[in-house]
């Protein structure tokens, strides 16, 4: 009995490894196809995304979360305060840095592709359970903790 049940958690565990790595594949490149039509560069596009999901972030910080230098950091933000899709603004709490933060007027240019996408999810996730949704969220939470002190 144990072999059928260890051999049904290895299936289970290449299922999901095979869908998790299919939906990043799949994001990606949808992401690439977005940042092209926009003329942005896919690290600048996900840059906008770091800065929509978690507010206003320092340099230093968004180094620390894509892994960049802090010189190529340097050159996202200026591309993205060129392109008109952020701003640098004197940092409140240390007056010897700043935040960097999105444009709103031009940032409903980038989710504006990503509202079909949207409905989509939503629509699957009303398929749901709490329980199962519950389940989804602690696995995700686990899964940015461990990349976070990984880096």
């Amino acid at each position: 009995m144990p072999s059928s049940s260890n051999e049904k958690r290895a299936m289970l565990y290449a299922d999901l490894n095979r869908a998790v790595r299919l939906f990043i594949a799949g994001s990606s490149l949808y992401s690439q196809r977005v940042a092209e039509k926009l003329r942005l560069h896919p690290t600048d596009l996900q840059f906008l995304n770091v800065l929509e999901l978690m507010g206003p972030l320092t340099p230093k910080v968004l180094a620390h979360l894509s892994g960049l230098s802090s010189g190529g950091v340097t050159v996202v933000v200026d591309r993205l305060e060129k392109a008109g899709y952020a701003k640098r603004q004197q940092n409140p709490t240390d007056g010897r840095s700043f935040l960097v933060n999105i444009v709103p007027s031009k940032h409903r240019k980038v989710t504006a592709h990503y509202e079909a996408v949207e409905r989509q999810f939503v629509e699957l996730l009303k398929e749901a359970s709490d329980v199962e949704l519950e389940t989804v969220v602690r696995f995700f939470a686990k899964m940015n903790a461990a990349r976070a002190s990984a880096r």
